[in-house]
């Protein structure tokens, strides 16, 4: 019989089925559902917000692949993180978060892009000036 006050002991029945599906679903959802989000949030033909400070040097394409590239790796890693879990039934929990982390670490990249124009709303009596 377990001491009181001692923590149940991990299970570790196989959960083959989650460990598979988590990492393919993951893989297979969110870079769709970024894809989505990005042309409902950047329409248009002008440039996303992000590169109004960065027009004048004409540095949007390295600006917006820097950014989509951090996320990207990011995302790869929480991603090979996933397969590197452990496939016991009482890590399908953090399993399912990393998988959602990594999602929203992908779903960040069009909100960043479209949310970073700060240059329209300058105080008054404050000038924007160009680098």
């Amino acid at each position: 019989m377990a001491e009181a006050g001692t923590a149940a002991p991990a299970r570790r029945e196989r959960d083959i089925t989650g460990w598979l599906i988590t990492p393919v679903a993951t893989l297979v959802l969110a870079p769709p559902l970024t894809m989505i989000l990005g042309m409902v949030l950047l329409n248009g033909d002008s440039a996303p917000a992000i590169c109004h400070d960065v027009a004048v040097a004409n540095g949007c394409e390295e600006l917006t692949l820097g950014l989509i590239g951090e996320h990207v790796v990011v995302f790869s890693l929480l991603w090979l993180a996933l397969w590197a879990l452990p496939w016991w039934l009482s890590l399908r929990r953090v399993r399912t978060i990393v998988a959602v982390v990594a999602a929203v670490v992908l779903l960040a990249i069009p909100i960043r892009m479209a949310g970073a124009d700060d240059s329209g709303t300058a105080a008054p009596g404050t000038a924007h000036t160009a680098r």
